[in-house]
């Protein structure tokens, strides 16, 4: 009977004795929180964690956040954010991205999940919005907008059908308050003689936050809008707008005369300066999957970019054939291939609003 007793007892304590190391150890690798600080004109997403114990691995947390209107269908927005361990293996990360700008009322959910390098995926959390819904009331014209105009011409390197023309305009700011500002580039339209059309460009809103440590530029397909956040420092170099104008079969030869790139600027503030520049080089491949492309934002400070490259490279990879799409650089239009991968600049035109 003491032998049973001991048994049941012993049995006890070695069970919450289990219970005790199993509670208190804290899972590995582990997403504890994630949040979303947004606006009508974007994001600012945070995310928290720890126990960030397997060595050898990158570690990120992939999210996705669904936006659905009062009216019409929901959409997607997704991205990745790095993380790494601090001294006690916790890693904590914040993000601004620029979007929209929405107009309506929006409601909002999402998930986001840790992985690492190596393909585990760990846990997820749900995100919690601050607001949610999202009021968004339609903007009104902006009062201070300039159309501009900047031409330039082509080299005389004959460009052949099935290639793609990759033209790029960067810019440089200045009055921007400690505030931040928004500008924006839209109504854009590129002429060339010889094809006899004018292209559309894209539009553009460039945000220039106080928060935001590097920039970043993503492409937004359901405003068909290049989206770029700068911090206020800005850079030489800041991306502008891009198109990547697929060359027809037909066409083989150069382009002579003038090549103009048209399109109107306009700032949320008073006092902003604007002086742009464009570029335009030839790929033998290339992506109209804007996003693919992974184009930099800035010439310095780019977000996770550490090289030389202009604003405007496409930093990408080929997915067909698993290179960088800077390996496709040809010479045409205003480039002569190697590692000109945006084309040689134009001129500069300055634009100033609302003096």
């Amino acid at each position: 009977m003491r032998d049973s007793v001991r048994r049941t007892i012993l049995s006890a304590s070695m069970i919450t004795a289990f219970l005790t190391v199993w509670c208190g150890s804290a899972a590995a690798n582990q997403i504890t929180s994630a949040t979303v600080s947004a606006t009508c004109n974007g994001y600012t997403i945070s995310v928290s964690g720890g126990n960030l114990d397997t060595q050898g691995v990158n570690f990120a947390v992939n999210y996705s956040i669904t936006v659905t209107p009062d009216n019409g269908s929901p959409f997607n927005v997704s991205d990745t954010i790095p993380v790494s361990a601090d001294g006690n293996l916790n890693f904590s990360a914040s993000v601004t991205k620029a979007a929209g700008p929405l107009s309506g009322n929006f409601s909002l959910s999402g998930t986001a999940t840790l992985v690492d390098s190596a393909g585990d995926t760990f846990n997820s959390v749900d995100i919690s919005f601050s607001p949610n819904p999202l009021a968004c009331e339609s903007s009104p014209p902006p009062q201070c907008a300039e159309t501009s105009s900047n031409s330039s011409n082509f080299n005389g390197t004959p460009i052949h059908g099935g290639s793609y023309i990759w033209f790029n305009s960067n810019f440089t700011a200045s009055g921007i308050p400690s505030t931040g500002a928004t500008i924006t580039f839209t109504s854009s339209t590129i002429s060339m003689p010889g094809l006899n059309a004018d292209f559309a460009v894209p539009n553009a809103q460039i945000t220039f936050s106080p928060s935001a440590s590097c920039a970043s530029t993503t492409f937004d397909s359901i405003t068909n809008t290049w989206m770029t956040t700068v911090p206020l420092s800005g850079s030489d170099e800041i991306f502008l707008s891009g198109l990547a104008l697929p060359v027809p079969a037909g066409f083989s030869g150069t382009v002579k005369g003038a090549v103009i790139w048209n399109g109107t600027f306009s700032s949320n503030v008073p006092g902003v300066s604007v002086k742009w520049k464009w570029g335009a080089a030839v790929y033998s491949t290339f992506s109209a999957d804007y996003n693919a492309l992974a184009v930099k934002a800035t010439h310095q400070n780019a977000c996770g970019i550490t090289n030389g490259d202009h604003a405007g490279t496409p930093e990408g990879t080929d997915t067909s054939s698993g290179e960088p799409f800077k390996k496709f650089v040809i010479g045409g239009a205003r480039g002569g291939g190697g590692s000109n991968f945006t084309g040689s600049w134009s001129g500069t035109t300055a634009v100033q609003l609302c003096p």
